[in-house]
């Protein structure tokens, strides 16, 4: 059985996240992760109004109230996780926004009165549990965070669902343009207070940053054009699968047995929920 268009899409912005989380982490030993948003948004940004110029669309796009909420949500989840980043154990962290595919079925099923099957949700608790094995949470962290964590994948799963609503009145590159916009405003006064220089290497590791998010959200985008929300999103689990190989090939982090199992839980239920 071959994957759907909507879910290989899905599969490509999974791949370019993966590749700017681990850009993130190479200039995170130095830069703010603050600053790093802003500049990639920065870039994300540029090359955005440049190709929506070329394709001669109009700027602003149609829909703009939803657009703005868009960006809103899509900046405030970023930005919850950023911080439970900071406060609890990554991988608490990391399962936590991972809930964000399952919020998206959720709130696409009453906004968008898209319906899964029983079967469908099996896989979708399937991929998650494959994430679980493999971030293996310790859930020992602090209430308040843990709770905004939690907001911060339902304000995922909300910019997702949006972004599914907007495919019959937006174009893609219009439907991208509100996130960086919404980042860069809402960054700028916490990264002029503690705001860190860049230097050499950094400068082109905050480019590729940006590069591989606009891609990213490019496909994420077409994927969610093409395929419901809730399938669309739950592929995007495939994504941890690209951060531990990465780990393993630049930092030495050596998987173990529970990782394999996880990964191949995702790879079985990725492959299930993609399928034409």
């Amino acid at each position: 059985m071959k994957l759907s268009r909507g879910a290989t899409y899905m599969i490509f912005a999974a791949l370019f996240f993966s590749i700017m989380a681990a850009l993130v982490k190479l200039g995170g030993n130095r830069l703010p992760s603050q600053e790093m948003v802003m500049f990639r948004s920065i870039v994300v940004l540029i090359l955005n109004i440049y190709l929506i110029k070329r394709y001669g669309l109009p700027l602003w796009g149609h829909n703009k109230k939803l657009l703005w909420l868009r960006g809103f949500t899509g900046f405030w989840g970023l930005s919850a996780f950023y911080y439970t980043l900071t406060q609890i154990p990554i991988s608490d962290s990391v399962t936590i926004q991972y809930t964000s595919p399952l919020w998206t079925a959720a709130i696409a099923t009453f906004v968008l009165k898209e319906r899964n099957p029983l079967k469908m949700w099996a896989f979708f608790i399937l991929a998650f549990s494959g994430v679980i094995f493999i971030v293996r949470p310790g859930f020992s962290f602090h209430t308040s965070a843990a709770l905004l964590g939690m907001g911060g994948a339902v304000c995922s799963g909300t910019a997702y669902t949006l972004v599914r609503k907007l495919r019959t009145t937006d174009h893609p590159l219009n439907i991208i343009l509100y996130l960086p916009i919404v980042s860069i405003i809402l960054s700028f006064p916490i990264v002029v207070k503690d705001f860190v220089m860049p230097v050499g290497w950094e400068w082109l590791t905050l480019f590729l940053m940006g590069l591989s998010t606009f891609i990213a959200q490019i496909f994420l985008t077409k994927s969610l054009h093409e395929e419901t929300a809730a399938k669309a999103t739950n592929v995007s689990y495939v994504s941890i699968i690209f951060s531990t190989i990465f780990g393993l090939m630049f930092w030495g982090e050596m998987p173990d047995w529970r990782t394999g199992v996880g990964a191949l839980l995702v790879f079985i239920a990725v492959f299930r929920i993609g399928r034409k």
